[in-house]
């Protein structure tokens, strides 16, 4: 009966590597459509492959794209801007959020006809929170720099957070559950409910008019199955 249990106890041993081996190497891929020139809708295409035909309206998102770890090729695409692509190098379990933006394209180098943005791609890599919430805002707006007014429920009071453009603001909100309201101004940007403790992203774009809006999400791990 010894000799049974010693056997056993190896063989586990002997399988906990290869199981780990056996894991998929997956990453995940968020993409963030805050592209607003052009007409129509987004279209999003991963190493050449479209992945929503129908594409995304301006403001939407995607959930976390699974995709095998290793070099992905990211394009975006929109009637009358530009495309815009770029290299990702996703490692496996890591979530990668790109955010679609425009940026107009140079008056000296505007062909005739042609358009006059072009699509680009911002990298926002995921960020650890050790215990309790904290809010993440990063801003693709025309505008050099945003200042936010942001109403922590679980705080009770009102701060103040500044954001560069092309960069992130980040505010630590403690572990208490509740509601934060961003406002610009007089207006309101976003609100995020604070649920499972973690990082709260904001993602500050201009609408077609011009108009600052936010989009927000939460950015949790992934769980790989092995």
């Amino acid at each position: 009966m010894k000799t049974l249990t010693r056997f056993i106890v190896v063989s586990s041993a002997l399988l906990l590597p290869l199981a780990a081996q056996d894991r998929p190497q997956v990453g995940f891929v968020r993409v963030v459509h805050a592209l607003a020139p052009g007409e129509g809708t987004m279209q999003l295409l991963i190493d050449g492959e479209n992945m929503f035909p129908k594409g995304y309206k301006l403001g939407q998102r995607t959930g976390g794209i699974g995709l095998a770890a290793g070099s992905r090729t990211i394009e975006v695409r929109k009637e009358g801007v530009e495309p815009g692509a770029t290299k990702l190098p996703l490692e496996s379990g890591e979530t990668v959020t790109l955010v679609a933006f425009g940026v107009p394209i140079p008056a000296d180098e505007v062909k005739e006809g042609g358009p006059k943005w072009t699509a680009k791609i911002l990298k926002l890599k995921q960020q650890d929170v050790e215990r309790g919430y904290r809010l993440t805002v990063v801003s693709v707006s025309g505008k050099p720099e945003l200042a936010v007014k942001v109403a922590v429920e679980g705080k009770g009071k009102v701060e103040g957070l500044t954001v560069k453009r092309l960069a992130t603001g980040t505010l630590d909100l403690g572990g208490v559950r509740g509601g934060v309201e961003l406002r610009l101004g007089e207006e309101p940007l976003a609100f995020v409910s604070l649920d499972d403790p973690g990082n709260y992203v904001v993602v500050l774009y201009d609408d077609g008019e011009g108009k600052v809006c936010g989009l927000s999400f939460f950015d949790p791990r992934f769980v790989i199955a092995g």
